[in-house]
């Protein structure tokens, strides 16, 4: 990778970090991350856990797609045809237990932000 790659690979992800909204809160009105990491905690429980986690993930990163569709020079998540619903699952997942802060966030913030670091897209040049 030339120098000149590199700094243009640079400046697009703080591009993209910019224009990124900026995680908020979770409210009493709504889930956030504190309820989702229960729910995904607690998958083998029951079926009502299991419709909870894989239902608000799969909700969250539907509307992530459809929203970014309709520009596609912010594009922030970029999934492929290959990837199924329990890599994108298992990718909220894991980034809830390696990004504990994440957890005060409103769930749709969190699934972004996850699938954001999981699933990322080329720069655009």
């Amino acid at each position: 990778m030339t120098r000149i790659t590199r700094t243009l690979a640079a400046s697009a992800t703080a591009l993209a970090l910019l224009i990124a909204p900026l995680p908020s809160q979770s409210t009493e009105a709504f889930s956030g991350g504190i309820d989702l990491k229960g729910w995904c905690d607690n998958m083998e429980r029951d079926d009502i856990h299991w419709g909870l986690c894989v239902g608000s993930i799969t909700a969250a990163h539907d509307m992530v797609m459809t929203y970014q569709n309709f520009d596609d020079m912010n594009k922030l998540v970029c999934i492929q045809s290959e990837d199924t619903r329990g890599d994108v699952v298992a990718a909220v997942i894991d980034y809830m237990a390696e990004n504990p802060e994440s957890l005060d966030y409103s769930l749709g913030d969190l699934v972004l932000s996850a699938l954001m670091e999981r699933f990322p897209c080329p720069e655009m040049l």
